[in-house]
């Protein structure tokens, strides 16, 4: 005891002291792990786990078996999943569910959409009646339009075309009878394309026959001179135009017509004008150049000059060629009488007529009709009578026919690409509901990517003699643009063609490409850019998926307007982002409501049964018990394609038709021991195709996105676009860098070709800093070949002044 009286009593123990360990050195995650394992081992502090009791009966369920029973063929029994019972809570919403061993974050994180969709709208008396279907037949025929009777004949008995449309009831007795401009204003699918086209050959053929049909003594031909050109913006819809007029022309085959287009032969196109034509269908660019280097192209007998889709054209950069064209028609002196001896005028018109068509009243299609137009009549389909003044078109008139049912589907950028597929795969589980769909997407490299992601893999087997097609059918141009599909299939529709189209493909592949998607007799889906936007008319197409938003609301209207046509019904689907982009449907122009639905319906209806993968996979993987760990499967399932080996995947070979893993295997094996023997630096692996068509797609959608118009940006702000969710939309688990960089920037390496089969380089782009990032793919030693032609296709693009969008749609 001290002094101060205060006692001292420290007990310590039967233990021995324990010295503090104290790790130094090494990485702070080892020196963590080791300090928990001494605390363990010492059985102190906080970190210790209780020792471990050994299980008692009670702690089972007395009716399961503590082991699984094997079956009699050597399996293992599997459980039945445990019933839930009334006290287990409420069931998570649908976008939040998580079943089994999730395998990926697809239903985690994802942004709530603001629209109710508990809110039903009200139920519609009656149905829409088609507002671009032909009148009634016993109102009005082609005949009472003062169309010859050889014409009206033709349409009725040869083109099952008995009563004309509004526009063409409003339109053609205006360009029978008078010779002034006409401005032209109608939906589509209400037959613009023959409201010019019959009053230019009934006036054509008035040189040759009277009135009660007899013929004349001179009778024009090929040669008598070339009475009309048609101007079109896309070589596609020229292409389509030369069909119509020919069908009607052969009521009448001594007039011929034919077009001339980019990407073709220039010397087969004089050979062509100069053997003789009557009416011309053109591009502005293509024209021009003939206009200046085509001696034999005389424009003094043309007295029709019409512009289709004027707007577009104005749009893509055809402004100085069109003022070019229009000022050298109008400087050549009119004939009035060509060389035959054959009176032109009191038959034709006495002046040039100048026809403009086009879907709205826009600031650049005023321009056009300042420069073309003079003393225009203004002619629409929602009147009966004509406004002289040109100017007093409204741009609402132009909206979606009344038929076209429109939905939008609000789904996170994660799980986009599963609830297209999904989409898809309901669409043809029927058999006959839907033959013909288009996918519209934004950019050129994104079409190349999806297409190749969702074809089969199994490699084309060679015709056999009864299944032999014909020679007409045999197209070797779409080889690498046309193929079976994989993932949408279904019992009753075993299969499914595959289509791609856009602007960078070569002229021959794009007609021939278009050419196959028309004749497909079985289901059909055509994933394409913008350029299949204006003017195509398929027939049966019953569906149109707008993948990736319009980059302008009139491009929206062409879009969903290659259904529903001609009275027909029809469907459109907008898929957008929660968030922002649900308003957008707010300014659509639209006679109907546009209904909204969630990711997770789609998902239910698409994926209540197994996905059939393609060839080269078994379905196992995605015959899970619910649409959720379906869901889950198939992603899974596509992120492991993208990050397989070349030489393991065999349906994205370096070959591109599948066949070639053993091969490329084994002169692998050689470059390497021949590299080895040489002491040279090995050659680097080369990565997998479909995961270098990811990136880019990747990159060329973000680029694409940043390009609406400054109106529409309010819905679709490149700054509230999650990168990494996006990415996961392009079966990428890495967000890909490079997203500034240019085309003169991308690289490719000499040896290795593109999976498409087209001849193409692979294409690489590097970031914009110095060093690609953890998802960039640029060479290791940053050596590449700069890809001069896709920097000379881009320079000339940006000599055009053109809209925003049209830098990633037209090639």
């Amino acid at each position: 005891m001290a002094e101060d009286g205060m006692l001292l009593n420290f007990e310590i123990g039967d233990a021995p002291l324990k010295s503090q360990v104290k790790f130094k050195g090494g990485r702070w995650r080892d020196r963590l792990k080791a300090q928990r394992t001494a605390k363990q081992s010492h059985g102190d502090g906080p970190s210790s786990t209780p020792p471990r009791r050994k299980p008692t009966a009670g702690d089972y369920d007395a009716s399961r078996p503590s082991k699984r029973p094997r079956t009699e063929d050597g399996d293992y029994q599997r459980y039945a999943k445990i019933p839930r019972t009334a006290d287990a809570g409420p069931k998570a919403p649908s976008h939040a569910i998580k079943t089994g061993q999730v395998s990926s974050s697809l239903f985690t994180s994802n942004p709530s959409a603001v629209t109710d969709f508990d809110q039903t709208p009200a139920e519609e008396v009656e149905p829409a009646k088609p507002s671009n279907a032909p009148l009634s037949e016993e109102a009005e025929n082609f005949r009472s339009l003062g169309v010859s009777r050889r014409v009206a004949q033709h349409l009725a008995t040869k083109l099952e075309m008995k009563a004309p449309t509004a526009i063409q009831k409003n339109a053609v007795p205006q360009l029978i009878n008078g010779d002034s401009d006409a401005f032209l204003q109608a939906e589509t699918g209400s037959g613009k394309t023959l409201a010019y086209l019959l009053p230019i050959v009934h006036r054509i053929m008035a040189l040759s026959l009277n009135e009660d049909g007899t013929p004349k003594e001179t009778k024009v031909h090929r040669n008598s001179g070339l009475f009309a050109i048609i101007l079109a913006p896309t070589r596609e819809l020229c292409k389509q135009i030369a069909v119509v007029l020919e069908k009607v022309l052969r009521c009448a085959p001594w007039l011929v017509c034919t077009t001339v287009i980019g990407g073709e032969s220039k010397k087969s196109e004089k050979a062509r004008i100069r053997k003789g034509v009557n009416i011309l269908i053109a591009t502005p660019g293509r024209l021009a150049d003939h206009l200046d280097n085509t001696k034999v192209l005389n424009v003094g007998t043309v007295r029709w000059l019409v512009l289709d889709e004027g707007d577009r054209m104005m749009e893509m950069g055809f402004e100085d060629d069109i003022r070019t064209i229009v000022s050298k028609i109008r400087a050549d002196k009119l004939v009035k009488e060509n060389p035959e001896g054959v009176v032109l005028d009191g038959v034709l018109p006495s002046r040039r007529v100048t026809i403009l068509c086009s879907a709205t009243m826009k600031m650049n299609v005023q321009k056009l009709g300042e420069i073309s137009l003079e003393d225009a009549v203004h002619i629409m389909a929602s009147k009966s009578e004509t406004n002289g003044d040109a100017e007093a078109g409204n741009e609402a008139v132009f909206a979606a026919p009344s038929q076209l049912k429109q939905s939008c589907i609000i789904t996170p950028a994660k799980l986009r690409l599963v609830t297209l597929i999904a989409l898809l795969k309901s669409t043809f589980a029927r058999k006959g509901s839907v033959m013909k769909a288009i996918i519209f997407i934004s950019c050129a490299d994104s079409v190349d990517f999806h297409f190749h992601l969702l074809k089969d893999t199994k490699p084309v087997e060679p015709p056999t003699p009864d299944s032999s097609p014909s020679k007409e059918d045999r197209n070797p141009h779409t080889d690498a643009t046309v193929a079976p599909a994989a993932y949408v299939t279904s019992p009753a529709n075993k299969t499914v063609m595959l289509h791609k189209l856009h602007g960078s493909l070569a002229q021959p592949v794009r007609s021939a490409t278009l050419n196959a998607f028309s004749k497909c007799k079985d289901p059909a889906v055509l994933i394409t850019t913008d350029i299949s936007s204006r003017g195509l008319d398929v027939p049966a197409v019953d569906l149109v998926i707008e993948y990736d938003p319009a980059f302008a609301v009139p491009d929206h209207l062409h879009r969903i307007g290659r259904t529903a046509r001609a009275g027909r019904p029809g469907k459109a689907v907008l898929f957008l982002l929660p968030g922002s982009e649900e308003g957008y449907t707010s300014i659509l122009p639209t006679k109907t409501p546009i209904m909204p639905q969630l990711y997770d319906s789609i998902l239910q209806k698409g994926l209540a049964s197994a996905v059939n993968l393609p060839s080269t996979f078994t379905t196992s993987e995605t015959e899970k018990q619910t649409w959720t760990s379906r869901a889950e499967a198939l992603q899974l399932h596509l992120e492991q394609r993208l990050l397989a080996k070349p030489d393991n995947a065999t349906d994205e070979g370096a070959d591109g038709d599948g066949s070639g893993g053993k091969a490329n295997t084994a002169t692998k094996a050689k470059a390497k021991a021949k590299a080895k023997q040489r002491g040279a630096k090995p050659p680097r692996e080369t990565s997998n195709p479909l995961l270098d068509a990811a990136r880019q797609a990747f990159r060329s959608h973000i680029r694409a996105y940043a390009t609406h118009v400054r109106e529409e940006r309010v819905y679709f702000d490149i700054t509230q676009l999650h990168l990494g969710h996006m990415a996961k939309a392009f079966a990428l688990r890495e967000t890909p860098g490079g997203i500034g960089g240019g085309v003169s920037r991308r690289m490719h390496k000499t040896t290795a070709s593109s999976g498409e089969g087209g001849g193409d380089k692979k294409t690489k782009a590097s970031g914009s800093g110095g060093k690609a990032g953890k998802g960039g793919d640029d060479d290791e030693d940053g050596i590449g070949e700069v890809d001069e032609d896709a920097a000379r296709r881009m320079r000339e693009k940006m000599k055009m002044v053109m809209n925003a969008s049209s830098e990633f749609n037209i090639g």
